[in-house]
């Protein structure tokens, strides 16, 4: 059957077309949230993974107030509202 012919009418084969239509656009509409999911998770991990490395609580609040202003990022949460006396720390010194 490798070379097999087949016909079918017009009607079929443009509702086949939709559904495949439909499947890659579900499909990339997947693998961006996927990707926008996997950004976030990375970024979160970051922070805490900074955190962890300061000497100063200070310098380790500045990572952990990054933390949160991503999660009110990719929820779309107001910082203000929730956290507005959020203590922002201090940003490390480069170097």
């Amino acid at each position: 059957m490798k070379n097999a012919t087949v016909t079918i009418d017009y009607v079929s084969f443009q509702s086949i077309k939709e559904k495949a239509d439909r499947h890659d656009k579900e499909q990339r509409e997947r693998e961006k949230v996927n990707a926008e999911e996997k950004a976030f998770v990375e970024r979160i991990c970051n922070c805490i993974e900074k955190a962890n490395e300061c000497q100063t609580a200070e310098q380790k609040q500045y990572y952990i107030a990054l933390g949160v202003r991503a999660i009110c990022e990719h929820w779309d949460m107001d910082i203000q509202e929730n956290y507005g006396g959020l203590d922002e720390g201090r940003a490390p010194e480069a170097g």
